[in-house]
């Protein structure tokens, strides 16, 4: 009884050539590509999207006026809140770091003699 050998050769187990194997593989990696690309696109919009928001609130702060004082304006400028107060013939700005509600300084302006 003589056996005989047969190969497969270029052939996988399943009967699929080498060539749609090929092609196979090809459509696998460019649904990974295009995956990762979306992923990284996800991601910088995030992180654009988080640096353009509005800082967190800082919830209430209270800060009490000097007697006699008056709100006349305020502004912001980048990070920091500016107010202009009245004061008995002075101009006081006040300057606020709107992230934190800190009180950052004071300019008094008084009327008074020429420089």
């Amino acid at each position: 009884m003589a056996m005989t050998c047969a190969h497969n050769y270029g052939k996988s187990a399943a009967g699929t050539s080498g060539r749609e194997q090929f092609m196979g593989l090809k459509a696998l990696v460019i649904g990974m590509g295009v995956l990762i690309v979306a992923g990284v696109a996800v991601v910088l919009v995030t992180i654009v999207n988080r640096s353009l928001a509005p800082p967190a609130g800082v919830g209430e702060v209270r800060w009490q006026l000097p007697r006699g004082a008056e709100v006349r304006d305020w502004r912001v400028a980048g990070d920091e809140l500016v107010i202009r107060l009245e004061q008995d013939g002075a101009v006081l700005f006040w300057t606020f770091d709107r992230r934190s509600g800190q009180r950052l300084g004071e300019v008094r302006l008084e009327p008074g003699s020429n420089p």
